[in-house]
């Protein structure tokens, strides 16, 4: 549960660090995964007061398709290597940026600093810049979104601007609603509302609870010395009530919101021991869809980033489903 009392001071930036393939890297806790493809150099692009950084990894064949990835809270580019650099080498190629008020795209005091209008603004202008490059291509361009980035994905093929235009819709561990573990008490919750309100910005550092998140030694080492784009997990008052806020409209399913998806393919991927996001909830989403092509995947020994931070036999066992996933409808 964010902790209220800590307001964030930032005194490292990227640039005071040593680099590797353009990130700042801890000599005694790297990233533990080595891609097998070429990193590639990250671009960044100005868009509404913000410049993002943005990642494009092609595929080693001609592709099958693009995946568009929309990462989780307090993540950046850097931890989708694993993913991306697996979907190079199975044809398919992949595009990230770091949100606003996340990695290299808002440091130190922008760390945070977004609602729920430049959440939905910010992605309708990427897929619009991956749209047209992937029509050129004639290939189609898949939605995936991870945690916080998985909410954002389920509420966009509800509500987003070009939904119509994303062949499937795809994540892991999406945010529908905070497991208990994880949750703020009641109280939080009656003030919530009302400090989003007067202290949107206000940064707070929100714990990083790593035995939740990893289900990997290694990366929960990296993940504890991940600074500055990782480590302190900071978010504003705002960000974290309008995250929480659309889990909720998934949840609580007012009105047949859940009934209003598009009507494309969509796979959920879960693991059943996560507690940061709640694996029940993510099945009453799931029971309420009205979709014809849609897959829960259920992981019983699993938590919660699994496809980013699990260890290499439970990332290969997911990364399997979702390749299969994909090439049976795109390959």
């Amino acid at each position: 549960m964010p902790n209220l009392r800590n307001l964030f001071r930032r005194s490292k930036t990227t640039s005071d660090m040593p680099q590797t393939n353009g990130y700042p890297t801890s000599s005694e806790f790297p990233y533990p995964y080595k891609p097998k493809t070429e990193v590639p150099a990250k671009k960044f692009i100005e868009f509404n007061d913000a410049t993002f950084a943005t990642l494009f990894w092609p595929s080693v064949s001609k592709p099958k398709g693009r995946v568009f990835i929309v990462h989780g809270f307090g993540e950046y580019t850097r931890l989708q290597h694993r993913l991306m650099d697996h979907l190079a080498l199975n044809g398919y190629e992949s595009w990230t940026f770091d949100q606003r008020g996340a990695g290299e795209t808002s440091e130190g005091k922008e760390r945070g600093r977004t609602n729920e209008f430049h959440v939905f603004n910010d992605l309708d202008h990427f897929i619009e810049l991956n749209l047209k490059e992937t029509q050129e291509k004639g290939i189609p361009l898949i939605l995936f979104g991870h945690s916080m980035g998985g909410g954002i994905t389920l509420n966009y093929g509800i509500h987003g601007t070009h939904r119509e235009k994303i062949a499937a819709y795809s994540t892991t561990g999406p945010l529908v609603l905070l497991h208990p573990h994880t949750a703020p008490m009641s109280a939080v919750n009656l003030v919530a509302p009302l400090l989003a309100t007067v202290l949107p910005n206000f940064q707070i550092n929100s714990g990083l609870d790593v035995d939740a998140i990893a289900g990997d030694a290694q990366y929960k080492k990296f993940l504890l010395h991940d600074e500055p784009l990782g480590m302190p997990l900071i978010g504003t008052l705002r960000q974290i009530y309008d995250f929480l806020q659309r889990g909720k409209k998934l949840n609580e399913n007012s009105d047949g919101y859940v009934t209003q998806f598009i009507e494309k393919p969509l796979i959920i991927m879960h693991g059943e021991k996560d507690t940061i996001n709640d694996p029940a909830a993510t099945k009453r989403f799931y029971d309420a869809s009205t979709l014809q092509d849609k897959q829960l995947k259920l992981y019983p020994d699993m938590v919660h980033s699994l496809l980013s931070l699990e260890n290499d036999e439970n990332f290969a066992e997911v990364f399997g489903d979702y390749r299969g996933w994909l090439d049976s409808r795109f390959a």
